[in-house]
Parts: C-alpha cells; sequence; structure tokens
C-alpha cells in the first residue's frame, strides 16, 4: 500500500479551492490556513490547498487591478 492511501485527506483543501474560484480573498486566506494543518498534520491535499492559494491571490489582484481602471476610466470620463 502506499503512502497516500494511508494519509487522510485534508477536508479544507476541496473547500479553499472552491472559494479561491468563487470569492479569491477567501480562498486564498483558506488556502493558507489549509497548508499549515497539512504541514502540522501530515494530512494529503497539499497541492489542492496550493493551488487554492495561488487562484486565490491571482484572482484577488486581478480583482483589485479591475476596479482600479474601471474606476480610473470612470474619474477621466468625468473631466
Amino acid at each position: 500500500m502506499t503512502e497516500s492511501a494511508t494519509r487522510s485527506s485534508n477536508r479544507l483543501a476541496p473547500v479553499a479551492l472552491i472559494l479561491a474560484i468563487l470569492v479569491p480573498i477567501a480562498g486564498a486566506v483558506l488556502g493558507h490556513i489549509t497548508l499549515r494543518q497539512i504541514a502540522q498534520t501530515g494530512e494529503s491535499g497539499r497541492g489542492m490547498a496550493l493551488a487554492a492559494t495561488i487562484i486565490g491571490w491571482v484572482g484577488t489582484i486581478l480583482w483589485f487591478a479591475f476596479w482600479g481602471v474601471y474606476l480610473a476610466t470612470l474619474g477621466t470620463l468625468a473631466l
């Protein structure tokens, strides 16, 4: 039997990944929490938690960039 078959899977990893897609900043934060839990407990799911963290932060940056450009455009049009 392989080592991954004997380890339990962290239940927050898939939740973090789904949140990273729907609410990026929440997914990023939960991804960090999940990575810390996995490091302490030795559970599997590190790849999913890492993906949630990366997707969450990239999504958050894109969200802020979108709104920054949108509001700057509105400000330019108002002049």
